[in-house]
């Protein structure tokens, strides 16, 4: 499959990490790298007995099924009157968000051990007509861009502070001290109809995108994600970076990030016959490597898949220290946690967007990973004997033959019980 391409001037560059932290049990985030499709998302799912992961990958397996429905046709249904306005594309985005609600309002309100889960969403999509980025968002999940060394937000936290302050502006540091903090105002799944706010920007060469869970956003200052930039500019070392930050912030949430870079395409210059670049997910070795899809899709999945981020690489070959992360965060961890007051309160959460990281599940952490493939390298003579492939059965839902969950009760994609 073809890397996703703005034009013949630019393309986008993603990868995305995600963290169990260091105080929850369960990672309940997911992430989402379709570089083929422009579209990129994180979820940060809530609910009790570890509902709030079925929520994240639901929404986010409902977004990448609408955008594969719809990339060649139009969108299904009337247009809404509050998206009358809207350019082609960003109601595109907007549809699905919506989609992606009712599809976890039905499971919440059908099954009786995932009621009242949900999910905060982000997702960007990044347009290759009009070299465009829409970012739609429900809940704290937030985008940020970098542009010419200066950090800004685009999304606004759907959160009791921010409606207190729209309704009462001059409210006081004092008040807004008594407020809790972890309070959000809407969800993916708590209503069958919910409003997505959307934001739709030219995109330049050299911008950097952000998508992040509140677990990053909480325990790391913008100035901080600024300084990421500084000690690299590949996008999966800088995740990794800001996910080691926000653990030795204190990581008291699930963390994760997804960074879009928009760089120079240069495939007119290469020739005609040249294979364009596998955007597929590569899979992390033991020795946080990236390994190419085909190894990646032979080689069974192993607890060592989990990355060292205190070791993480540097473009030059040195390493990034933990010297190096307190160096940004300063002397003094910084962040607080979180109360678990209010009815959506911020919960915990379990990876399931790439298959092949479901197996490591239990460290509670995944790379979804969309680069330019590297070169390939020249073979030498082997003296140990080709690895076999191993074969992995996976348990498959007796209606649809989708793959089935771990510790999920029904599938994700017809949503039928599962038995035993």
């Amino acid at each position: 499959m073809g890397e996703f391409r703005t034009s013949s001037r630019t393309r986008p560059v993603a990868a995305a990490v995600t963290d169990v932290g260091r105080q929850r049990k369960h990672n309940e985030d997911n992430v989402l790298v379709k570089s083929e499709l422009g579209l990129f998302v994180v979820a940060d799912g809530m609910g009790g007995h570890n509902a709030g992961n079925v929520a994240s990958a639901l929404a986010t397996k409902s977004l990448d099924n609408f955008f594969e429905a719809t990339r060649t046709g139009s969108l299904p249904g009337p247009v809404p009157a509050d998206e009358q306005e809207l350019d082609p594309e960003a109601r595109r985005i907007v549809a699905a968000i919506r989609k992606a609600n009712h599809d976890v309002f039905v499971i919440s309100n059908t099954y009786t051990q995932h009621q009242g889960m949900g999910s905060t969403v982000v997702a960007a999509y990044v347009s290759s007509e009009t070299e465009q980025i829409h970012v739609g968002h429900v809940g704290d999940s937030r985008c940020y861009r970098i542009r010419h060394g200066e950090i800004e937000q685009l999304t606004k936290d759907h959160s009791l502070i921010n409606d207190a302050l729209a309704l009462k502006p001059d409210l006081s540091q004092d008040e807004l001290a008594r407020l809790p903090k972890n309070i959000i105002t809407r969800a993916l799944g708590m209503k069958d109809a919910v409003k997505v706010d959307i934001r739709s920007e030219r995109i330049q060469l050299g911008d950097v995108f952000l998508l992040c869970s509140d677990g990053l956003s909480g325990m790391v200052s913008e100035q901080q994600m600024l300084d990421v930039f500084d000690i690299t500019q590949d996008p999966r070392e800088a995740c990794e970076l800001l996910i080691a930050m926000a653990n030795e912030a204190g990581g008291t949430d699930n963390i994760s990030a997804l960074i879009i870079c928009i760089q120079p395409d240069t495939a007119d210059e290469q020739p005609d016959d040249l294979e364009l670049e596998d955007t597929r997910p590569h899979r992390i070795d033991e020795l946080d490597a990236a390994l190419p899809p085909e190894l990646a899709e032979t080689e069974p999945p192993a607890a060592a898949e989990e990355i060292d981020l205190g070791a993480a690489a540097l473009p030059d070959g040195g390493r990034i220290v933990p010297q190096q992360i307190r160096a940004i965060l300063g002397s003094e961890p910084r962040g607080e946690v979180q109360s678990a007051s209010g009815t959506l309160s911020r919960m915990a959460a379990v990876p399931f967007t790439d298959r092949r990281s479901r197996a490591a599940a239990g460290s509670g952490r995944y790379a979804a990973v969309a680069a330019a493939a590297r070169p390939a390298l020249k073979e030498a003579p082997s003296v140990k004997p080709a690895r076999r492939p191993t074969e992995v059965r996976v348990a498959r839902c007796a209606h649809c033959q989708h793959e089935l969950f771990i510790g999920n009760r029904f599938c994700v994609e017809c949503g039928a019980p599962i038995k035993g």
